[in-house]
């Protein structure tokens, strides 16, 4: 009777023990960074327009789904009112303080206009926000931008002749299987 005891113990301890190493992985974290959103002056000399800044933003995550760009982001602008959109995506910020990511090209160039992003001075390799994990001490800021550059895509040539030949001569006499008489 005392083996069976402590073979149902033994059994009990083996079924449990997993529960509590799966609830580990789950373990709270948080990270302490800095926001800031800035338009850059239009006139050399001027100064730079900061429209937020908070220091000190804790972001709280867990050890399997840390804290991201976004998520810092999107709370600190809910704690303090700020109406924004995300991008169609909603992987990125697309919209606030009345400044929306906007695209367009002429004959020549294409024209943008978005918040670009940098963590410590530097573009993330991880690509979008909503992806990107923050660390302890991040510094996060949006940049309004506004750019062009040249196309790089091709035009089609303005006449075309649909009839010409581009694959080459074919024979007409051929034929896929030849027989053996």
């Amino acid at each position: 009777m005392k083996k069976c005891k402590i073979l149902c113990m033994l059994l009990a301890v083996v079924l449990v023990l997993p529960i509590f190493a799966s609830c580990t992985s789950g373990k709270a974290v948080a990270k302490d960074v800095s926001l800031k959103f800035v338009i850059p002056a239009t006139e050399e000399g001027g100064e730079d327009d900061v429209r937020f800044m908070k220091a000190g933003l804790t972001v709280e995550g867990s050890v399997d789904n840390p804290p991201t760009v976004l998520q810092a982001v999107e709370e600190a602008l809910r704690e303090y009112e700020v109406p924004y959109k995300l991008t169609a995506d909603g992987a990125s910020i697309g919209e606030v303080f009345g400044l929306a990511q906007k695209d367009s090209s002429d004959a020549e160039k294409g024209y943008f206009q978005y918040w670009e992003c940098t963590i410590n001075g530097k573009f993330s390799d991880d690509g979008r926000q909503s992806v990107t994990n923050v660390y302890d001490g991040d510094e996060i800021v949006f940049t309004w931008t506004v750019d062009s550059k040249g196309r790089q895509d091709t035009t089609v040539p303005e006449s075309t002749d649909p009839n010409a030949d581009t694959t080459g001569a074919i024979p007409s006499n051929t034929t896929a299987e030849t027989t053996e008489e």
